[in-house]
């Protein structure tokens, strides 16, 4: 089983990433208040959710792997995301189709609906009667539920928790593998005045401050997917300027960005 979920099994991974990044710049906080991807579920609360409810089997697994403590996710995109794994599924679903306080049922809830994350009562949902892991969500506090299709499947919702803030709008796709780059100004190289109108683009500031930036190299200018970070070259090739690329891994994307 395991074999056919490499996808999930590499994005779970960058979550590790992204969340021993965020660790590591407020390590006090996190030793209070631990948040961790623990990599087994426990077998009794798989069997709980497996026996009330029929999921999809990749579903299945990444319960299985997914074992949230303390975790959110905040981006551009959530305010403040929750994902349910296998212990806290269960819970996940009051206010939705059960309203815990009256102790009745909510017949306006879609009945084949099972809400797997929650970003500030907004629901994102998969509907059981499918039997695939398409993505469901819905604005609460409407009076009604106008449900849309949000992500194709499990593994590209997963992948929009780690876009970072600001993301590119190129960066739509999450059918593919990324690599992340550095790029710098190293020198004015051939045309100087160009190099400078580049910098003061890119840094929004005058030209007297440009010039102070083209002093200090090697200039980071940009971070980022290769695809972004190839245009980015392509521009710096055209002016002529002094340049160097650098691959780092993803980890090192999420804890640069981090100290933004």
């Amino acid at each position: 089983m395991e074999n056919d979920y490499k996808e999930i099994d590499a994005v779970l991974e960058k979550m590790q990433e992204v969340l021993a990044a965020m660790r590591e710049q407020d390590p006090d906080f996190y030793a209070k208040y631990p948040m961790q991807l623990i990599t087994e579920a426990e077998e009794q609360a798989i069997q709980v959710v497996t026996e009330q409810w029929r999921l999809p089997n990749e579903y299945v697994y990444f319960l299985m792997h997914y074992v949230p403590e303390m975790v959110s996710w905040g981006t551009d995109e959530y305010i403040n995301l929750d994902i349910y794994g296998a212990k806290d599924l269960q819970q996940g679903q009051l206010g939705y189709n059960f309203n815990p306080v009256t102790n009745e049922v909510i017949t306006e809830w879609p009945n084949d609906y099972l809400v797997i994350a929650s970003d500030e009562g907004d629901p994102y949902c998969i509907d059981l009667s499918r039997g695939d892991t398409v993505i469901y969500t819905a604005e609460h506090g409407t009076g009604t539920w106008d449900f849309s299709i949000a992500y194709d499947n499990l593994v590209e919702f997963l992948h929009s928790v780690l876009r970072p803030r600001e993301y590119d709008s190129e960066w739509e796709s999450t059918d593919e593998e990324y690599e992340y780059y550095n790029v710098f100004i190293t020198g004015a190289g051939s045309d100087k005045i160009k190099t400078l109108l580049f910098i003061k683009k890119t840094f929004s500031c005058d030209y007297s401050q440009a010039k102070a930036y083209l002093e200090e190299v090697p200039l980071l200018v940009f971070k980022g997917i290769s695809q972004v970070a190839a245009k980015i070259e392509d521009e710096l090739k055209s002016i002529g300027a002094d340049y160097e690329m650098r691959k780092i891994s993803f980890g090192e994307f999420i804890s640069q960005s981090a100290k933004k």
